[in-house]
């Protein structure tokens, strides 16, 4: 009888232990299967998320685009009206080559605009219908609008053989300028020992009796290769590689400071209104 219950023990002991190694895989599975959907769930977020920011993005893209293409039509009404003018003055022909210019660059904007959202598009690796319908219409107004522009300057040079010549001259005005304008704004500056630059042709010791005396100027046929070329109103700032920096050239003293080894220009025009060349001596 004994030997009946004790089985019967045992049973029932394997039995629970069974149960318990059941419950124990399917809990396990169930946290893995909820493991898996919390990932998918964060994923699914993300991909909103950016799925929203792509979007506003694009609207900003869209906005600014569509300004640019009301900004040409404006000025294209104003094109048209102005060369109507059968009294239409030399001064009127210039604002409409202006307006033209501001037209064109207009275009580029769009244009720029447009490859910039397409290239987004294409790297967010999102199939967006509604915004890839957006951007082909967005493209076929700017095609439009292009035509339109480029069938009114066919007009304005078909209006008078002296257009193009206008033009020509304009343009090369403004090129003129610009060049002018950088030769202007163009300096020049270089730094070493009293040797380097002697040696390389920068300056020159003149007078003096024995050595002594000797008055330091810069080279009359001066190399300017060894100079490091620059623009005076982007230059805010030259590091000095060196002690003890003295000046060769002149520059008003209240036109700028030393920190530490560098040369901070607090005013450029007054900085580079005696010489357009900046020597420096360091030791």
């Amino acid at each position: 009888m004994n030997k009946y219950i004790l089985g019967f023990c045992a049973l029932s002991l394997v039995a629970c232990t069974n149960d318990n190694d059941v419950q124990e895989a399917a809990l396990n599975s169930q946290n893995a299967e909820n493991i898996q959907l919390q990932r998918q769930v964060e994923q699914l977020k993300l991909e909103l998320s950016n799925k929203d920011s792509l979007i506003n993005e694009s609207i900003a893209f869209f906005n600014e685009i569509q300004d640019n293409l009301a900004s040409i039509s404006v000025k294209k009404d104003d094109i048209q009206i102005k060369s109507s003018d059968p009294e239409l003055g030399e001064d009127g022909r210039k604002e409409i080559l202006q307006q033209i210019q501001n037209i064109n660059f207009l275009r580029e904007q769009n244009a720029r605009k447009v490859r910039q959202l397409q290239g987004k598009l294409k790297s967010s690796n999102m199939r967006i219908e509604e915004l890839q319908s957006m951007v082909d219409r967005l493209v076929l107004q700017i095609k439009a609008k292009d035509e339109q522009i480029e069938s009114l300057q066919n007009q304005l040079a078909d209006l008078d053989v002296q257009y193009s010549e206008l033009f020509d001259q304009y343009q090369e005005q403004v090129d003129l300028n610009l060049e002018t304008m950088m030769e202007l704004n163009t300096v020049y500056y270089a730094m070493g020992s009293v040797e380097e630059l002697v040696e390389n042709n920068v300056i020159v010791k003149e007078g003096g009796f024995i050595g002594i005396g000797k008055k330091t100027d810069l080279s009359a046929d001066m190399n300017e290769n060894y100079f490091t070329k620059g623009d005076k109103t982007k230059i805010k700032e030259i590091t000095v590689g060196g002690k003890e920096p003295k000046f060769i050239t002149d520059h008003p003293s209240d036109s700028y400071k030393w920190e530490g080894g560098k040369l901070i220009i607090t005013d450029a025009q007054k900085f580079w209104k005696i010489s357009k060349y900046l020597v420096i001596e360091i030791k």
